[in-house]
């Protein structure tokens, strides 16, 4: 079952499918990171907001290993890239919202969004292992 999950993440799927949704992503992710927000949605906790860091920059990553992979990148070099990518636009997301009145900067929501772009790696690095070809006989 892991393998199926595993060849169907790395299929080629067309722009709309693989690229498109990653940009969305990213447009999503920064206009919501930029506006005024009263609260987060959910139950409240102290470390809501580290939590919606993690899994919006892990799933940006994961979108942007797909868009990254479309364009020939090998599957794991591009989940790489685009765990990369993502700990730096969170970075960057940061230092926009610290140029704002109503946002302010944090180094733990830094650290939040890239392990989210980390453990979203090692998702992505477990799949492509598990989509590899096995010698036969071994």
């Amino acid at each position: 079952m892991i393998v199926a999950l595993a060849r169907a993440w790395q299929r080629r799927r067309g722009v709309w499918l693989d690229v498109a949704p990653a940009c969305v992503c990213l447009v999503v992710l920064f206009w919501l990171g930029l506006v005024p927000l009263d609260s987060l949605p959910g139950p409240d906790f102290e470390l809501k907001d580290k939590l919606w860091h993690l899994a919006a920059f892990g799933g940006l990553s994961g979108l942007l290993a797909r868009a990254v992979a479309h364009f020939g990148r090998a599957a794991l070099l591009a989940a790489r890239d685009a765990a990369l990518a993502g700990a730096l636009l969170g970075g960057l997301l940061e230092v926009l919202q610290g140029l704002t009145r109503y946002r302010s900067p944090g180094w733990a929501d830094f650290l939040a969004d890239s392990l989210g772009a980390g453990l979203a790696y090692l998702v992505l690095r477990a799949l492509a292992f598990a989509a590899a070809p096995r010698p036969v006989g071994v």
